[in-house]
């Protein structure tokens, strides 16, 4: 008989990529659908144990399970090279696996697990299924499952069938985690399952049994185990443990063989303690990559609202300048009205006058609003030196004109001084758009380069 080698394919779809574990009773290959494109797991049955047809067994087992979803489902069941052959859905990795990986699980992860198994175990006890091998080899979970699945029903056995039991049974199941039933050599029932259950839980808390320092090349190994859970009181098993462990062994120990066991207040036991409901339960192998993603979404959205926060700050400050020049345009517009009024009435004032005063006005109100918006001793000295050039700029022009209008002889004196007022008033005004245009250009820039800084 061949063995199963890399690349092998298996039904012309699944492919052998590499061996996961192997036990007892078979091996376990990973595998690929090569038409789905999914990772599948590819379960064999050792050539010593080929006459006990554990691998049929399960197969009719997994059927009477069919509709659980924490259950593997089988895609493909037959013969290659000579062995009998199971192909399951991946459903991740054992819980040995991650607890070496973590050293440790959480006591919320804990009561978790305790919470679905105990869910599991209900619905497989409906269909009159006992597993009658728990370990944490056999309990599968994934990052990015919520859940997690039982698998290995290769030993389980249904209630329904093989009634009649001889006077004592051999040993069956797993020698840390089995039921003190298993043992003893009596059949075994429910209830068995939900003390293989409390001892995992017991393990996973004290990453140790009172048991595991028995050696395993004892020949007397399974009575020597049987012994002690035997005779160990519940609690010294439990002692220093949280009250729901010591209140479930109690619950389990007590129950008689055919009694049906109460899964709602077992897992309440568990939901109450830890305060967590059956809606997004979160192992630890998966709390990670959910913390990291909360974290994410938490800095994203602080950095949104620190660009909304800023963005706010300049408009605020943005209309308050904007305000503070609106006000200076206000004020300027009702002194050139107050003045074109005087003037009206025949209060004339002398050009020197008007002129010192225009400059008067001029200087307060540069003083202001460059004191405003200036961020930087350059940006006030732009503003200035760009005043200066197009006060001599529009006063060069005016003079020019007027000295024109003086040279020719066609306005008579009286109409070239009311010429030379509008012209002053005029002037006045375009000097006064000039001077914010020119301090809102300086100004627009620093917030442009101060954008840029916050947020390239």
């Amino acid at each position: 008989m061949e063995e199963l080698k890399k690349g092998d394919i298996i039904a012309e779809e699944y492919e052998i990529v590499n061996l996961l574990s192997q036990g007892s009773f078979g091996k376990v290959f990973l595998g690929r659908s090569q038409s789905k494109k999914i990772e599948v797991a590819i379960k064999i049955e050792k050539n010593e144990v080929a006459h006990l047809n554990s691998l049929q067994k399960e197969v009719r087992i997994l059927k009477q399970l069919e509709g659980i979803a924490q259950i593997p489902s089988v895609l493909w069941n037959g013969y290659y090279k000579g062995m009998d052959i199971i192909i399951f859905n991946m459903l991740g990795k054992d819980l040995i696996y991650y607890f070496h990986k973590f050293k440790h699980f959480s006591y919320q992860c804990i009561c978790n697990i305790a919470i679905q198994m105990i869910e599991i175990l209900e619905l497989i006890h409906k269909k009159n299924i006992i597993h009658r091998d728990l370990k944490p080899e056999n309990i599968l979970g994934s990052p990015n499952s919520s859940k997690i699945y039982l698998i290995d029903f290769g030993i389980s056995k249904d209630l329904e069938q093989n009634k009649k039991s001889r006077d004592k049974l051999s040993f069956i199941g797993t020698t840390r985690y089995a039921s003190l039933a298993a043992h003893l050599g009596v059949e075994q029932n429910k209830k068995d399952d939900l003390e293989s259950l409390g001892y995992i839980l017991i393990f996973f808390i004290n990453q140790t049994l009172p048991w595991m320092n028995i050696d395993k090349d004892d020949v007397y190994r399974i009575e020597k185990i049987g012994q002690m859970k035997e005779e160990i009181t519940l609690e010294q098993l439990c002692n220093g443990l949280p009250s729901a462990i010591l209140k479930y062994m109690k619950y389990v120990k007590q129950l008689q063989s055919k009694q049906k066991p109460d899964y709602q207040s077992l897992k309440s036991l568990f939901m109450n303690e830890n305060q967590i409901s059956n809606n997004g339960l979160i192992f630890d192998w998966n709390k990670k990559d959910f913390q990291e993603q909360k974290q994410k979404s938490s800095k994203s959205l602080k950095s949104l609202n620190n660009i909304q926060n800023t963005k706010s700050q300049i408009n605020n400050r943005n209309k308050k300048h904007f305000q503070s020049i609106s006000n200076i345009q206000r004020e300027s517009q009702v002194k050139i009205s107050s003045k074109k009024n005087c003037s009206t009435f025949g209060q004339k004032e002398s050009s020197d006058e008007r002129s010192n005063s225009i400059k008067q006005v001029s200087n307060q109100k540069s003083i202001f609003v460059d004191y405003s918006i200036s961020y930087e001793q350059t940006k006030v000295s732009k503003i200035s030196q760009y005043r200066q050039k197009s006060q001599k700029s529009i006063f060069g022009k005016i003079h020019q004109k007027s000295q024109q209008l003086k040279e020719s002889s066609i306005i008579p004196i009286q109409s070239e001084q009311q010429l030379y007022e509008m012209e002053e008033s005029d002037l006045e005004l375009k000097y006064n758009l000039l001077h914010y245009t020119s301090v809102y250009y300086n100004y627009k820039n620093p917030i442009q380069e101060f954008k840029v800084v916050q947020f390239s």
